[in-house]
Parts: structure tokens; sequence; C-alpha cells
């Protein structure tokens, strides 16, 4: 019988685990962000803030496409550990 109570508790302390986790991850919050996107995947917004571009399409073909150009891009943004990462879903470019 305390076997199965052994048991029963790191499975609910591992679905506790599971839930917290995902929580971190579905927190993110939209966001239209205008700056410079720079050669180190990142986009320095006019505010001074610097936002690690995230690994997604259009964010990839962000940085490619628009190193030096001011851009207008939305997105999801996620802090962890004082490091701001910004999802890019659409992007335009508003300045050269």
């Amino acid at each position: 019988m305390r076997r199965d109570r052994k048991y029963l508790f790191i499975g609910l302390c591992a679905l506790m685990m599971v839930a917290l986790l995902c929580g971190v991850t579905i927190s993110g919050e939209n966001a239209t962000i205008t700056g410079t996107v720079n050669d180190s995947y990142q986009i320095t917004a006019d505010d001074g803030s610097i936002y690690e571009v995230g690994d997604t399409e259009k964010g990839n073909e962000m940085v490619v496409n628009c190193v030096g150009k001011q851009v207008k891009a939305t997105g999801v943004v996620e802090e962890i550990e004082d490091v701001k990462t910004f999802a890019v879903t659409s992007y335009e470019v508003i300045g050269e």
C-alpha cells in the first residue's frame, strides 16, 4: 500500500511540473514592435529595448532580408530570465 502512495505522489508531482512548464510557454503576449533589425537575430526597438528574434519562418525571413532596416513586426513576446524573445508572425519594412 505504501508503494502505491509513493507512485501516486511521484505521478502528481510530474503532472504539476508539466502544467507549470506549459503555463510558461503559452503565457506570451501579442505585440507590435517597431525597430531596427541587426545581423545578430535581434530587433532594437525604438524605445531601446532589445528583442531576440525567435526561430520562426517569418522571423528567419525578416533577419535575412531586413538587416539594417526599420521594420514593424507583429508577434508574441516572451520574457524568460530578463531575455525578451519575439516570435515574429508578420512584418513590414517601414524604412531603409
